[in-house]
């Protein structure tokens, strides 16, 4: 598929990211409950071959009430995630906590209002503002507009072509089917979005205690976001880390690649043995978040170098080789060479550009 389509598609849904695997998923956009250590449980959405995507969603139980982290992308999600929590404890939850402010984290932020009325909903103080005026805008164009783009879908896999002429694969063709599927699942649901903006902001770091458990809610630094929240819990040695970690592939629009290595390694340093990221499964290692820092790396130098030639964008776009990391990161599945391709390796060549001709020019 042409860039210039998937940009398109980005532009109308934002939520354009790259988990691309398992086409069986969509459009059915589940998620699995998985009891990550005492007290703490992760819903883990499934994977998308598409563009419409849920972050995780992760509770923290304490003997004195439940800590959440991000609401989902879907309200219906929300409600039965909330109707888990009761499930499993009495206890209410006190307080909502945003990693970033992406829409697909916070669209099940009325469902837990609605639920718990006294909820306290925390961001750092860059994703409260974000929330307030980035996300609404995003939010109001799929809903408004993801009917006319699913039928824009079908339109090309009927005329099997794509903008440039070009004759679909059957891969292409399944992947726009299930993409204008997709869509057709999640434009009632960002209908059913209401507005709940975080009434407790914070800079550095915000400990709450649910009882005899702390949770430490941290900035560390910029990454995927300019605002992104690590949540640990210290006494299950475990770490939610939003999008600053999405498996299969990591995602680079807007972000802030030299910043991002430096937060991943101030991450590693806190010696959790598990990490939930904000897209994919329970990671009880470092080595995804190493490849990520390497790759990141990696485009990082190549565009700094092809900069300090005085290249110009396109010209250090056709510099830059990232086949191996490709690789590591797709093996070999087409969805997710789509989405590496899209939404990593285009976008981080982009902002690593825009970062080192900000610096040669300082």
């Amino acid at each position: 598929m042409p860039s210039k389509f998937l940009v398109a598609a980005m532009v109308l849904l934002f939520l354009v990211r790259p988990l691309s695997l398992q086409a069986e998923n969509a459009p059915k956009h589940t998620y699995q409950t998985v009891h990550v250590a005492e007290g703490v449980v992760a819903y883990i959405a499934s994977e998308s071959n598409t563009g419409i995507v849920s972050g995780n969603c992760v509770a923290v139980i304490g003997d004195d009430g439940v800590l959440v982290v991000d609401s989902t992308s879907f309200p219906s999600q929300a409600r039965q995630i909330i109707a888990e929590i009761k499930q499993m404890t009495s206890q209410p939850v006190r307080f909502l906590v945003h990693t970033h402010w992406h829409p697909d984290h916070l669209m099940g932020d009325g469902e837990f209002r609605a639920a718990f009325p006294g909820v306290a909903v925390v961001s750092t103080n860059y994703t409260q503002k974000a929330i307030a005026e980035l996300a609404p805008k995003y939010i109001k164009g799929t809903a408004d507009g993801g009917a006319a783009y699913g039928a824009t879908l079908r339109k090309k896999i009927q005329e099997g072509k794509d903008d440039e002429g070009k004759v679909l694969t059957e891969a292409d063709k399944k992947y726009l089917t299930d993409f204008a599927n997709s869509v057709d699942f999640a434009v009632p649901e960002y209908k059913q979005y209401k507005t709940v903006l975080p009434n407790v902001g914070f800079k550095d770091e915000l400990t709450v205690n649910l009882g005899k458990r702390e949770v430490q809610i941290l900035f560390l630094g910029r990454g995927n976001t300019a605002g992104d929240a690590v949540i640990f819990v210290p006494d299950a040695k475990v770490i939610m880390s939003g999008d600053l970690l999405v498996a299969p592939t990591p995602y680079s629009y807007g972000s802030f690649l030299t910043e991002w290595v430096q937060t991943l390694a101030k991450l590693r340093a806190l010696g959790a043995t598990t990490i939930v990221p904000g897209h994919g499964s329970v990671e009880h290692d470092y080595a995804y978040l190493d490849l990520v820092s390497s790759a990141l790396q990696a485009v990082t130098a190549q565009v700094q170098a092809a900069v300090a030639k005085h290249l110009s964008l396109e010209e250090t776009r056709k510099q830059v080789e990232l086949s191996a990391f490709e690789k590591k990161f797709c093996g070999g599945d087409h969805d997710r060479e789509l989405a590496f391709r899209e939404g990593f390796r285009d976008q981080a060549v982009e902002r690593a550009y825009q970062e080192a001709k900000f610096t040669n020019e300082d």
